[in-house]
């Protein structure tokens, strides 16, 4: 059995191409989902300008419940960035609790805007609507490559 160099092993904890870019990316998705909530329940006046119905105790009701499953998003996020970077197989199913729990969030999230007209706002609230729809957008294309990365890349994470 031949036995391996410790900068042999080191290179081979490294991740693959476009590993260093998707960590920084997962940990830019927590920050910002902390920052949105900061900025929600903290901010004064910080509600009325991110609500795209600010109105609509509906609305309100239904954007409050986000916190905690943004959290579980932000938290898998964060550990599949911080093992990526470790060079840790655990990577692969944090990457998919996560690009998992944003495509579910997006879900909720375009389903309700579409069921109630959020995006038909857009006239009379373009600044609140258009970083809604934005939102939705980065999170179901982040979650879609987070996941794909991870299956792609299954053979280097899954080793050992």
């Amino acid at each position: 059995m031949a036995e391996m160099r410790a900068t042999e092993i080191q290179s081979e904890a490294k991740a693959p191409p476009g590993g260093t870019l998707i960590a920084v990316v997962m940990i830019a998705v927590a920050i910002v989902t902390a920052m949105y909530w900061i900025v929600w329940f903290l901010i004064p006046g910080g509600r009325a300008a991110l609500a795209t119905l600010p109105h609509d105790r509906a609305y309100i009701s239904f954007e409050n419940a986000f916190p905690a499953a943004d959290g579980w998003m932000s938290f898998a996020a964060l550990v599949a960035a911080i093992q990526i970077l470790r060079g840790r197989s655990s990577a692969i199913m944090w990457m998919f609790i996560g690009g998992g729990a944003g495509i579910y969030l997006a879900g909720m999230d375009v389903l309700f805007d579409l069921e109630n007209g959020v995006y038909r706002a857009i006239a009379t609230n373009p600044g609140s609507v258009g970083a809604e729809m934005a939102i939705n957008v980065a999170t179901i294309g982040i979650s879609l490559w987070v996941m794909w990365w991870a299956h792609k890349h299954r053979d280097w994470m899954c080793r050992g």
